[in-house]
């Protein structure tokens, strides 16, 4: 999907800022306001702003603890995948889930209350579901970036 330079300019502010109003974003970009609207809207229908959210800090949340679970299915059918995804949607700790090349089938990206919290979650949820074999846990020590802005 091509992006204009303009696009680029009203995404760049919004992505450092969602709360600007439509004319604080017109005039960083040194557009009008009606076309900044017009070309917002294009940017939604097209797909390209998928959503407009909050970002919280995870610590002040009491969602310290960020781990990285890498985790292997029994069987790679389709069922087996989908019924693994399935959990995964279900599960609100889970923030990120991406299916890899390499040693394992999924990454996941979780966030818990504590250490206690990610070990029920794991043992309780991953590793009991059926089409999970087997995961490798690390927690991170500290967060050196974390960036929700794409560069474009």
């Amino acid at each position: 999907m091509e992006l204009t330079d303009a696009d680029r300019a009203i995404l760049t502010v919004m992505q450092k800022d969602a709360t600007l109003s439509l004319r604080d974003i017109a005039e960083r970009v040194a557009m009008s306001q009606s076309t900044v609207w017009r070309r917002i809207q294009d940017l939604e229908a097209r797909g390209v702003i998928a959503r407009r959210v909050t970002l919280l800090d995870p610590a002040r949340a009491g969602m310290g603890v960020c781990v990285f679970v890498q985790v292997n299915l029994r069987a790679h059918d389709l069922e087996t995948r989908k019924g693994f995804e399935r959990m995964v949607a279900a599960c609100p700790e889970i923030l990120n889930c991406y299916a890899v090349t390499g040693g394992f089938d999924y990454t996941l990206i979780i966030r818990a209350r504590s250490v206690e919290a990610f070990e029920t979650l794991l043992m309780e949820r991953i590793l009991a579901h059926p089409g999970v074999a087997n995961s490798a846990s690390q927690i991170a020590l500290r967060e050196v970036k974390h960036e929700t802005a794409l560069p474009l």
